[in-house]
């Protein structure tokens, strides 16, 4: 899943995830996705601009993508600088293809928790807008 407003959410069926015009997260300068809709759902508000989950009624957008993780990098850390992938242990430069943070305990997250399973691509051929979902709050 991939939460947003249907302004953005029409830029992204036209052209991709475009991470380039995203704030950096809190595992790099890439495209976030999430195993569960109400992890994204905390990005579909334009109106509180908060990141986390409100209840103002207005519609909202989720997208259904299809992501190619390739060989995941794992992280048990915050890794908020990267630009790509990091670099494979004893590989000669080759590098891994995304990061996954999983739930539990994660360094240099403020409530040193990762709480939902979050999913980052560095290239936007990795990503594909499968559905537009809208929805109310209610």
């Amino acid at each position: 899943f991939h939460g947003t407003t249907y302004k953005r959410a029409d830029s992204i069926v036209r052209s991709g995830f475009d991470f380039r015009i995203c704030s950096r997260g809190m595992y790099g300068n890439g495209a976030y996705f999430a195993s569960e809709a109400c992890k994204s759902h905390q990005y579909t508000c334009d109106r509180c601009k908060v990141d986390k989950a409100c209840a103002c009624p207005q519609e909202r957008t989720l997208i259904i993508a299809r992501v190619a993780l390739g060989e995941p990098f794992y992280t048990e850390s915050v890794l908020q600088k990267l630009r790509r992938p990091p670099e494979r242990k004893s590989s000669h430069g080759l590098l891994y293809d995304s990061v996954v943070a999983n739930p539990g305990p994660m360094r240099g997250h403020p409530r040193n928790q990762q709480t939902h399973q979050e999913f980052v691509v560095f290239d936007i051929s990795q990503a594909y807008p499968s559905f537009v979902v809208q929805y109310t709050v209610s």
